[in-house]
């Protein structure tokens, strides 16, 4: 304690230094954050229940979801927590491989520093490992992705990632995740996971799930039309009514005529407005907000099918589903602004009203797993399995090499390194 002591540190600071107080303290703290994730590892890994500071409960074996929702304080455990986190941001999977392995090197390292040695010299040892370790890992390869194309071979590599979290169910699940990210992936071999979308449909079981193409959204239009082939979108970023005056204004009316003719004049330009929409050959509008009765009284009127969403992230995908720009003003957007879909239609998937919007533009293509399951916890884990499924194709196309799994590789080379 000597810096606390001496004034060096402000009141109340603790200062810890030494094998005993600080080394073994961090090590210590590492080992709990893995034992914690090690039992969840592989197809036979136990699954966690994790109640997160709002009393929310996750039911899952994903070592990230556990590490991001337990608040870890430790300052050591959260440089490990930090390594996890990178690793899910640049591969989304193998978090808890990098949380064991570390767990294991910190285990390791605390017998050789009661045998006495330096941390200094431990560290050495272990960065020639690694060395070692890298040369000997590119003759490990054991079979190459040559045709992303092709649904069976890019089926046959994703698969083994989806077991480790949902065994039992793999098959049907890889198929769906292949399914979808073949109808995504444009040809530049570039696969944006924005546009792999999963909804999530409660009842029914994991076996009723399926892959639309196209973007699902859990809405019905508010129109009488549900069907529209290649069709103009407008995107409304705005309340969808007509417009109110900044200021208050009092008017007199004398007779009834006069009152007659004042909201007949206001209904006529809202009518303009529509009219103009219909004019311009537009035949989808989506809304944010609210969309009065009388907007959908002229929608009606002109056969244009109306789309009320309520989430701004929403529209925002729509627009880019569709290539729209979203407008914040009412009025006849300009050519650049409107958005182009090859069909727009009403789908009815188990008594839940959805509309498909689908667009084959290489730039624009969507695939949405529609997901089936008893329960919200059920159908969040299967997301996360098929979040890391699809994030091991995006992975296949940068680097196309496959190493033997279930831990044979990591046994071989260690046995080679000793």
């Amino acid at each position: 304690m000597f810096g606390a002591a001496n004034g060096l540190l402000k009141e109340g600071a603790r200062h810890y230094s030494g094998l005993e107080e600080a080394m073994f303290r961090n090590i210590e703290a590492c080992q709990q954050l893995s034992k914690m994730t090690k039992t969840a590892l592989g197809p036979h890994g136990n699954n966690k229940m994790v109640i997160n500071h709002l009393d929310r409960l996750f039911k899952t074996s994903d070592a990230a979801t556990i590490i991001k929702e337990s608040d870890i304080n430790h300052p050591a455990a959260k440089m490990i927590a930090q390594a996890a986190k990178m690793q899910e941001n640049e591969c989304g999977d193998g978090t808890n491989f990098v949380i064991t392995l570390a767990g294991e090197l910190m285990f390791q390292a605390q017998s050789l520093l009661q045998m006495g040695l330096h941390p200094s010299e431990i560290l050495i040892g272990y960065e020639k490992a690694a060395k070692k370790f890298h040369e000997l890992f590119e003759d490990q390869v054991c079979y190459k992705l040559e045709d992303h194309t092709n649904y069976d071979e890019v089926l046959k590599c994703m698969k083994t990632s989806v077991a480790s979290k949902m065994y039992g169910n793999e098959d049907f699940l890889a198929g769906l995740i292949t399914k979808a990210a073949l109808n995504a992936m444009p040809k530049s071999k570039k696969l944006s996971l924005d546009n792999i979308r999963v909804q999530k449909v409660l009842g029914g079981g994991l076996q009723d799930s399926e892959v639309i193409r196209g973007m699902v959204i859990i809405r019905q239009s508010e129109t009488s039309v549900h069907h529209v082939t290649n069709a103009k979108v407008a995107v409304f970023n705005t309340n969808i009514e007509m417009q109110q005056g900044e200021t208050k204004g009092t008017v007199l009316f004398t007779n009834a005529d006069e009152l007659e003719n004042y909201s007949k004049s206001e209904e006529a330009q809202f009518e303009k407005f529509i009219q103009g929409l219909a004019e311009a050959g537009i035949q989808v509008v989506v809304g944010s907000g609210s969309m009065s009765e009388m907007a959908v009284h002229f929608f009606e009127k002109y056969k244009i099918m109306a789309i009320k969403i309520m989430s701004k992230w929403e529209l925002k995908r729509i627009a880019r589903a569709v290539g729209a720009m979203p407008v914040v003003k009412l009025g006849t957007p300009t050519p650049d602004e409107l958005g182009f879909a090859d069909e727009v239609n009403f789908k009815e998937i188990s008594s839940q009203k959805c509309i498909v919007i689908r667009r084959d533009k290489e730039e624009n293509k969507m695939a949405t797993i529609v997901l089936r399951g008893s329960t919200t916890q059920e159908m969040d884990d299967i997301e996360r399995a098929i979040d890391d499924g699809t994030n091991v194709i995006k992975t296949l196309l940068k680097d196309n090499r496959l190493v033997p799994g279930a831990g044979a590789t990591e046994i071989h080379i260690g046995k080679l390194i000793q």
